[in-house]
């Protein structure tokens, strides 16, 4: 078998035959893909050896935790944490080529250094979460989560990466379930404000993804469609079977099918045909006041699957016939 260099040479020799291109332009070709293939090892490398800091400083802080969290004292703990967060932003700031590369176009941080910045300040919001958690009495995450959510955001929109936007959106779900808790205790009442509360941030994370207000936007309508029905469905965990957990969810599945008609992206098609196979059964299973049994069930989930599978390859064959 040829390997990718004779290959290569034989095709920029034909090309050179049959005049499409001339032997000095072959030359330039050649050149440029050898600095393309030499340059790209290094780059993978780099990738390599900021992820492999990066966790084996996270394992540090977890190995250090785990021995002798019991022993330190509070203000020490805050301190600790405080200064991993410390750490991990003046880390990002150097990986990405000092502050000055982190203000304006996104374009300036090479893709490679973007990552790992990006994971540095993922850790640097976690630490300081976990920071203010520590220093409070109150059980709350209310405080933490607001804290953690204004790093995680701050570091996205300084410089945009998938791991800082996942962030912020966790983030964003511990200050949702924490601002509802305080009013209405989950899991001592009522579910259903959790579970609004989430389908309503999950909403609202698909329409800045979708107005082209996220960086990553086809991840933002993925976080925006998955946040919204987990929600609704978390109603089923502590027991409180209503159709407020599965018309949401439905409505949601639809929505996402719906936008695939616009947008391209296969998250949607993935969640949308979930969300039908997902509500479905359980309307019946309302509907019918659990008279159907499991296998019944599992039987409809599977014919809503395969019809649900069969509209999403129907839309994305519309889709690129279209496009």
């Amino acid at each position: 078998m040829k390997d990718s260099d004779s290959v290569r040479q034989e095709a920029l020799r034909g090309l050179v035959e049959r005049g499409v291109i001339t032997l000095e332009q072959a030359e330039a070709v050649r050149a440029a893909l050898d600095a393309a293939g030499a340059d790209q090892p290094r780059v993978r490398w780099a990738e390599v050896a900021g992820y492999i800091g990066g966790g084996l400083v996270l394992a540090g802080v977890f190995a250090l935790l785990a021995t002798s969290w019991d022993d330190l004292a509070e203000a020490a703990r805050v301190a600790l944490l405080l200064g991993v967060a410390v750490a991990s932003i003046v880390g990002g700031v150097v990986m990405a080529g000092g502050p000055r590369a982190m203000v304006g176009r996104t374009d300036r941080v090479p893709t490679v250094r973007r990552r790992v910045t990006g994971m540095l300040l993922a850790l640097a919001a976690a630490a300081t979460a976990f920071a203010v958690g520590e220093a409070l009495t109150d059980p709350s995450l209310l405080l933490p989560g607001a804290v953690g959510l204004a790093v995680a955001a701050t570091g996205y929109a300084l410089l945009p990466s998938a791991v800082g936007l996942v962030t912020a959106w966790v983030m964003s779900g511990v200050l949702a379930g924490a601002a509802v808790d305080e009013v209405v205790p989950i899991w001592e009442h009522d579910a259903l404000p959790f579970a609004l509360t989430l389908l309503a941030l999950g909403v609202l994370w698909g329409v800045l993804a979708s107005r082209g207000l996220l960086h990553h936007r086809r991840l933002g309508l993925g976080l925006g469609a998955g946040m919204a029905p987990a929600g609704v469905q978390s109603m089923f965990v502590v027991g409180l079977e209503s159709p407020w957990a599965y018309w949401p969810t439905l409505g949601v599945a639809l929505l996402c099918l719906v936008y695939y008609r616009w947008e391209r992206a296969g998250v949607l098609l993935v969640f949308g045909i979930l969300g039908i196979t997902v509500a479905v059964p359980e309307m019946v299973w309302d509907w019918t006041d659990g008279a159907v049994t499991v296998a019944a069930v599992l039987l409809l989930a599977g014919a809503v699957l395969l019809t649900a599978s069969w509209i999403g390859i129907r839309l994305h064959r519309d889709q690129r016939q279209g496009g």
